[in-house]
């Protein structure tokens, strides 16, 4: 079940200016407000109490009472240290527990049913989301299954414009905001080949397009505190995916033929 931490990056894309400045002070001192008072709150970040009233509403809680209850459930204080190693095992667990939590089987199996029925599979990221849609041409290949990846504009372009509905993009973007991702899957979808996203956000441009949403943890919040692995929680997705994909029959001994193909290699 989704926290209301989940809550408010889900629904982050339908706040207005002054609700989003009240959604990114909680998303990035959740700990501090426990035990805050509303005008107290208005006044740290200089909004109104209005304002943060409709903030709580969009983002399901009646009233900043009911917030502060779900905020409660919803935020693990986190140990203050120095030491490097448990902070990023802190920031580790924390981004896998929140992706986890905005997870739906069905709709996980529904991905793969339509993975395996696919022609062929287009994965399209800018960036790090290209490294991770590389990732996933990896798996997927070893599986026996036809994909490519594209990680510059033309080629999305261009890839979308010979696309069947026999077909299906994978379109790879945190923010959800991405112009060329966005281009290519609505090329796609005027093409009528299936799109399954995977982002941080609903209610943006490329969830909009697509006829299937895996959710992410955003690392916004965490960015403060270096340079950390914005890959994280869509690694936690495809891994779920792969593991779905090799339960089936099929696609584990494809699996098992390449890695026996590939020890053999070794051999040589």
């Amino acid at each position: 079940m989704s926290s209301i931490l989940d809550q408010i990056q889900l629904n982050y894309q339908t706040l207005s200016k002054t609700e989003k400045k009240v959604a990114d002070y909680v998303l990035t001192y959740n700990e501090e407000l426990l035990n805050i008072h509303i005008k107290e709150l208005a006044h740290q970040i200089d909004v109104s109490v209005a304002t943060i009233t409709r903030f709580c509403r969009k983002i399901g809680a009646s009233s900043f009472v009911e917030f502060k209850i779900l905020l409660r459930d919803a935020v693990k204080v986190q140990e203050v240290t120095e030491d490097v190693i448990n902070s990023v095992h802190q920031f580790y667990e924390s981004v896998i527990n929140s992706t986890n939590s905005l997870s739906n089987l069905s709709t996980f199996q529904k991905a793969c049913q339509w993975i395996l029925k696919a022609k062929r599979i287009h994965a399209y990221g800018l960036g790090s989301s290209g490294l991770s849609a590389e990732e996933l041409k990896l798996r997927l290949s070893r599986m026996g299954l036809t994909i490519d990846t594209h990680k510059d504009s033309h080629a999305m372009i261009i890839a979308s414009s010979f696309l069947t509905e026999e077909d299906l993009v994978i379109a790879i973007s945190s923010s959800g905001q991405t112009k060329e991702i966005i281009d290519a899957s609505e090329l796609a979808k005027r093409k009528n080949a299936k799109v399954i996203s995977i982002s941080n956000y609903s209610e943006t441009p490329l969830a909009n397009l697509s006829d299937l949403m895996l959710y992410t943890a955003s690392i916004k919040p965490y960015l403060a505190q270096g340079f950390l692995n914005s890959q994280l929680s869509i690694l936690y997705v495809l891994d779920v995916l792969s593991i779905l994909l090799t339960n089936h029959q099929d696609t584990m001994k494809t699996y098992q033929h390449t890695l026996h193909a590939l020890d053999e290699y070794k051999k040589i």
